[in-house]
């Protein structure tokens, strides 16, 4: 019987307690990054142990989801009581492509749509003219 391998390197730093403290860092809305850093624990290595560890990175993603749901029953409670800002956060985030405030519309002169043109010069090798536009660009002088 040949004797077990030995582990090759420094002991995991995903023990249980750290495994337990990341997902109720992530469950109280803190951001992967900042859990790592309060559970002294790399962000790389993180995503490295989710990765491999399919049943962490389900309890990870759970821990996201109740966090998110948590927090939209208490706006939605606020926005029934009255509470504008609430109701306003609300759509703003959850139907941002009807609500969000920082929403940006390009268009062109009076509405139209933006059209553009990228125009390539070729310089003429014979006669050391000034370059002029390459077939289909279209030229314009300032």
């Amino acid at each position: 019987m040949k004797p077990a391998k030995k582990a090759k390197g420094a002991p995991s730093k995903f023990t249980p307690d750290t495994r337990r403290r990341l997902i109720e860092a992530v469950a109280a809305g803190v951001p992967f990054a900042h859990a790592c850093a309060v559970c002294r624990v790399s962000y790389s290595s993180f995503c490295d142990y989710r990765n491999a560890h399919p049943e962490f990175a389900a309890q990870i993603e759970r821990a996201v989801a109740e966090a998110i749901e948590k927090h939209l029953r208490l706006i939605i409670r606020a926005a029934e009581s009255g509470d504008t800002a609430s109701s306003r956060w609300f759509l703003e985030r959850v139907h941002s492509q009807h609500f969000a405030r920082n929403r940006v519309e390009v268009t062109g002169a009076d509405g139209a749509p933006l059209a553009g043109a990228i125009a390539v010069y070729l310089p003429r090798k014979e006669t050391g003219e000034p370059p002029v536009p390459a077939i289909g660009a279209s030229h314009h002088e300032p």
